[in-house]
């Protein structure tokens, strides 16, 4: 069984080696044409300027940022770094430039997905079947689930067995072995999330999204910035280490740096732009198109400056003292241990409590967010089908954390490619064919008509 997973998992980074550095260019292109045409053509004339309503925030923003902040915050970013690390680019600061160059594009490809869907007044699974064809929106709707369930939900059962397995060795002197961090830790979980999801009931589903994620994100910023405060002589090291890494890329397939592709990676992981999510969180309330597209703004950003500059911060820092090593091949509870070790250092056990929490419920938020998008994109399913099918994801996801994780997260990768490629066609498509229209005159302008 080890021997198929490791073939598996070697056969899908061969994959992802070869896409990647084509369809970052392609996506960016892409992004950047659906994005400009929104704001600049569409939005001015198919929409009206509106504010911001508390009330219409609460559900949309719990959902995307509960979906977001665990799919990549700590564990997903700490893999691209080592990633990074091991392809030789040993100033790993460098990966925030590419993120934030790429979020430059993708953030107004997040705001603009939203307006567009709510001006279609349809989730992603229907413009996309609407726009292109039938099967490839089920084929999205599949990838999406795959990616949001499994894949993301893959991540989180090992960010959650990390802490567990962290937990009892540093603190029982205990070393649990697969099996019994399997049934201790992963089947618990499990049994925690059925229970939610068995109760049917969307009130018990929002409030336990919007406490875990409030607490969760609450308690990180506060160590951040004791951190941060305690560590201020090391941010000219830091960003010292940034522009270096920038100026001294190093080099993947196609000439396209290897950061850029990581980086790009990891705003799609952990901000979900271009993929569809923020689109079917806007449904969850009545706002208007512009509203829905700053309120999907909120978890992007704050997501984005959380996963990537935070996480790289504390990294770097490790690195520099000693306690990270990347050097060597390493696993998901190495990388873990190591980074909470990092802030105990600086901040006690504050910080390694607080590590802790932020992982094990911001973790929990995305593996319960992933319930949410599955029903949004089949949403013609029987309730207890998609319950059996959930549930049949995750007990999966959570047995390969345990014993195959790396497959988990060249899976994530992979699928990635697929959902954001599919949906950022199917929004350029509106965007050129809406654009085209409002030209010959076939669309209403909203504003005038009032």
């Amino acid at each position: 069984m080890d021997s198929v997973l490791i073939q598996l998992e070697h056969l899908i980074t061969k994959t992802s080696d070869v896409i990647w550095p084509v369809f970052v260019p392609f996506m960016l292109i892409l992004g950047a044409y659906m994005a400009f045409t929104t704001i600049f053509k569409i939005q001015p004339k198919l929409t009206k300027p509106s504010k911001l309503k508390f009330k219409n925030m609460i559900g949309p923003a719990s959902i995307s940022l509960g979906a977001m902040v665990g799919t990549g915050a700590i564990v997903g970013v700490l893999g691209a770094l080592s990633k990074l690390y091991g392809g030789g680019q040993h100033h790993i600061e460098a990966i925030v430039a590419w993120a934030l160059i790429g979020a430059c594009v993708m953030i107004p490809v997040s705001y603009s997905e939203t307006v567009n869907s709510k001006i279609m007044k349809q989730g992603p699974r229907e413009y996309i079947s609407n726009l292109i064809s039938p099967k490839l929106g089920l084929f999205y709707g599949l990838a999406m689930v795959a990616l949001m369930v499994f894949g993301f939900g893959g991540f989180q059962f090992s960010g959650i067995d990390s802490v567990f397995t962290i937990v009892a060795s540093q603190f029982m002197g205990v070393e649990l072995t697969l099996v019994q961090r399997y049934m201790f830790i992963v089947i618990p979980v499990i049994a925690i999330v059925a229970l939610v999801v068995l109760s049917k009931k969307d009130d018990i589903f929002m409030n336990a999204m919007t406490y875990m994620i409030g607490t969760a994100l609450a308690g990180y910023l506060l160590f951040a910035a004791i951190f941060i405060g305690k560590t201020a002589g090391y941010i000219p090291t830091y960003f010292s280490g940034l522009i270096e890494g920038m100026m001294n890329p190093v080099t993947a397939m196609a000439g396209v740096p290897l950061g850029f592709v990581l980086g790009m990676q990891k705003v799609l992981q952990t901000v979900e732009t271009g993929l569809g999510c923020l689109a079917m969180s806007a449904q969850q309330s009545d706002s208007e198109p512009r509203e829905a597209g700053m309120i999907s703004l909120i978890p992007s950003i704050m997501t984005l400056f959380i996963a990537i500059f935070i996480t790289s911060y504390i990294a770097s820092y490790g690195i520099d003292a000693g306690i990270i090593d990347y050097s060597t091949p390493n696993d998901a509870v190495y990388r873990l241990s190591t980074f909470f070790q990092t802030a105990s250092s600086v901040t006690g056990t504050f910080g390694l409590v607080v590590m802790s929490l932020f992982t094990v419920l911001s973790a929990m938020t995305t593996i319960l967010g992933s319930y949410y998008y599955l029903r949004k994109l089949f949403k013609n399913n029987a309730v207890n089908k998609n319950i059996v099918i959930y549930l049949t994801l995750i007990v999966s996801a959570g047995t390969l954390a345990i014993f195959g994780a790396n497959v988990v997260f060249e899976a994530v990768d992979l699928l990635l490619f697929v959902c954001s490629g599919i949906n950022l066609i199917a929004l350029t498509v509106f965007a050129y064919k809406t654009n085209k229209a409002i030209k010959n005159g076939e669309v209403k302008d909203v504003n005038k008509a009032a």
